[in-house]
């Protein structure tokens, strides 16, 4: 079922994205007079106009408790993040709500990914491979991923037509009779730091978004005890399935806190053969690091789009990161090809389908209710 009402926070551009929260935190922030409304723009060799949105709404009450609702690390899936935001300022942030603890909303994260439809940087750097506190995340070697290069990293012009693509399935299985699924699926999505032009590439450094955060969030998060960060994504699992999808957590306390936020919904921790670890996230290496004080929960909401649990699906969506990577870096072999390679970039991440919309409306609506209810009332 389409309820058409979910269907008005979705816009088809980054610049209309950028302008509806705005407008939605606007009304917010008119309410309460300490709330705070602030650009940061983000240096870039090719576009000067990229801006990270941020609203600071503290708490009425005292209160040491605080969530951090944040979107579009991942360019491309910031259409969908920025609609949920959107949604939570229009129907969820209301003073019940701020009695209780204080809101931090981080508007994409990565512009010129949201704007250009990549899920890296312009640096071609995946942030949520790129961000924490501790520089030698960027000395880690990933030798899985380097066996599997030659699969990964096509050169040429890109074209669904060539015969790596048209083999690309049988080479794919070929590597998985050698190897089970979730070990290629480790070793291709956990992050690698040693190939610039590769998928997945965690950077050399921080990006430049990393930093100017790392520089502004210790004013807003040091004040209290205890933060609830939700970070929004869109690509892996079920189509139309809101996931739950952190990495598995050591501390059984903070495993058992972060349970009772998400009462009654399952939570993939990543160490299943389904799912997979990643190093350098944005929600848990770099926010759960600038207050290293606070009890710290985290939670990875990810909405299905190529059923990607499934061999075929997996596969499907490895294929359209590769393709559209390639078309990055050397350019596609006609327009036809480009047009083709980027509409699959779209639907493997912001699909075209009013269902699949509504339906991201309605489970995104739902599980920040439960959430913020049983954030709210846990025990300290």
């Amino acid at each position: 079922e389409v309820k058409e009402d979910n269907l008005v926070y979705f816009q088809e551009s980054y610049d209309a994205c950028r302008q509806a929260f705005l407008e939605e935190a606007g009304k917010v922030k008119g309410k309460y007079d300490q709330a705070e409304l602030f650009p940061v723009r983000i240096p870039s060799q090719v576009d000067q106009d990229l801006i990270i949105n941020i609203l600071y709404l503290p708490p009425l009450d005292s209160s040491d408790r605080l969530l951090i609702l944040s979107s579009g690390i991942h360019g491309i899936e910031g259409f969908t993040g920025s609609a949920v935001q959107q949604m939570s300022l229009e129907e969820l942030i209301n003073e019940d709500v701020l009695s209780g603890m204080g809101v931090l909303m981080i508007h994409g994260i990565n512009p010129f990914g949201f704007k250009y439809h990549r899920r890296c940087t312009e640096n071609n750097v995946d942030l949520n491979r790129n961000s924490g506190t501790d520089p030698s995340l960027f000395e880690t070697r990933n030798p899985g991923y380097g066996a599997l290069y030659d699969m990964l990293n096509p050169e040429g012009p890109a074209s669904l037509s060539s015969m790596r693509n048209q083999f690309f399935y049988l080479v794919a299985i070929s590597k998985m009779l050698k190897e089970s699924m979730s070990v290629l699926r480790q070793a291709v999505l956990q992050g690698q730091y040693e190939y610039p032009e590769g998928v997945y590439f965690g950077g050399m450094n921080f990006e430049p978004q990393i930093d100017s955060l790392a520089r502004i969030l210790p004013e807003y998060l040091s004040e209290y005890r205890t933060i609830l960060a939700i970070d929004l994504h869109t690509g892996y699992g079920f189509r139309r399935v809101l996931h739950l999808f952190p990495n598995p957590v050591e501390d059984l306390s903070l495993k058992a806190k972060t349970e009772a936020v998400f009462e009654g919904h399952r939570i993939d921790w990543g160490d299943s053969d389904d799912f997979y670890t990643i190093l350098g996230g944005f929600a848990d290496s770099f926010l759960g690091g600038i207050n290293p004080e606070a009890t710290y929960l985290y939670m990875v909401f990810e909405w299905g789009t190529y059923d990607t649990q499934k061999t075929f699906g997996s596969l499907k969506a490895l294929q359209t990161i590769i393709n559209e990577n390639q078309g990055f870096h050397y350019g596609y072999k006609n327009a036809r090809q480009q047009e083709k390679i980027e509409r699959r970039m779209f639907e493997a991440y912001y699909p075209d389908s009013d269902a699949w919309r509504s339906e991201v409306m309605e489970s995104g609506r739902n599980m920040l209710k439960e959430a913020l209810v049983n954030y709210g009332s846990m025990e300290r």
